[in-house]
């Protein structure tokens, strides 16, 4: 398994949509499970609004607290806009969600950071199957 080799980044914090299919590679509990000695992962519970849609958070700590989880994005919410659209986070970020999710890299991630949400059903039923990234930090 490779390792995420990551030294000067100042990426913090990323948030995913992935099918459920693709998440035999991972611990699948509710609570944080560290990946290495500098990235962390937890996998939310199923939710109605998405079916066979999972959200997942990695961040970059070891031990992390959810009270260090808030303290980290009200510190960084400046930072969130710069983050999104810088191309050097991006492609980290989708190389830190393959090597923890064990992904081919056949298997695209879609870029929904400048998401609106206002998506139809119909797209977001077509866009189930897809790995998204929803957020970094």
């Amino acid at each position: 398994m490779m390792q995420p080799t990551h030294t000067h980044s100042t990426l913090q914090y990323i948030h995913i949509s992935i099918p459920e299919i693709l998440l035999s590679n991972i611990e699948i509990k509710n609570s944080w499970q560290d990946y290495n000695q500098e990235w962390s992962y937890r996998l939310e519970p199923p939710h109605a609004s998405h079916p066979f849609q999972r959200d997942l958070y990695i961040i970059k700590s070891k031990n992390i607290e959810t009270e260090d989880i808030k303290k980290l994005l009200d510190n960084t919410v400046f930072k969130n806009s710069k983050n999104k659209d810088d191309l050097k986070n991006i492609v980290e970020a989708e190389t830190v969600i393959k090597e923890i999710l064990d992904l081919s890299n056949y298997i695209p991630i879609e870029n929904w950071l400048n998401d609106t949400g206002n998506r139809s059903i119909i797209e977001s039923m077509i866009d189930k199957n897809k790995v998204k990234l929803l957020d970094i930090i």
